[in-house]
């Protein structure tokens, strides 16, 4: 083996120890690395009975994870919209806007107020489950699309 194939072979293998290789002598195409992901925006406004805008209440969206077999909604708690908060302007809008890993199709929005007399008075908690629209088709590889949910409520004081 002469100096020029050695090194060839050399970083082949330190290339295909790394992850780095190519599936064309398979017949198969390109090999692609990646993570499938789509983007997410969770939209809408939240007033009182009044129809006044509330400022400052807590929205959070929570992806549901359906299982085959079974008729059970299950709560990924590692899942990005546990830990994502957003709050209400002062017009009352909120607005998520997420990479995620999979193309959401069912969500749940929960509005809480905590920031209490603050903003208008206490208001109970309140939760949606908005439709989610696609509006951006995917590349048919890794991309996923765009997805959109638009939830507006009337929160109740206490």
């Amino acid at each position: 083996m002469n100096t020029k194939s050695f090194f060839r072979f050399l970083a082949s293998t330190v290339l295909g120890l790394l992850g780095f290789s190519s599936c064309g002598w398979l017949g198969i195409g390109v090999c692609m690395y990646g993570e499938p992901h789509a983007d997410f925006k969770a939209i809408g406004k939240v007033t009182d009975g009044a129809g006044k805008p509330v400022e400052g209440i807590q929205v959070a969206v929570r992806q549901h994870r359906h299982y085959e077999n079974t008729s059970s909604v299950i709560y990924d708690q590692n899942d990005w919209f546990e830990s994502d908060t957003v709050f209400t302007d002062s017009s009352g809008s909120y607005e998520l806007t997420k990479s995620v890993f999979d193309a959401p199709n069912d969500v749940t929005v929960f509005f809480e107020d905590i920031d209490g007399e603050e903003n208008g008075g206490e208001f109970e908690k309140a939760e949606a489950n908005p439709e989610v629209k696609r509006t951006k088709k995917g590349d048919k590889n890794w991309y996923g699309g765009a997805f959109e949910t638009r939830a507006d409520v009337v929160l109740k004081k206490k």
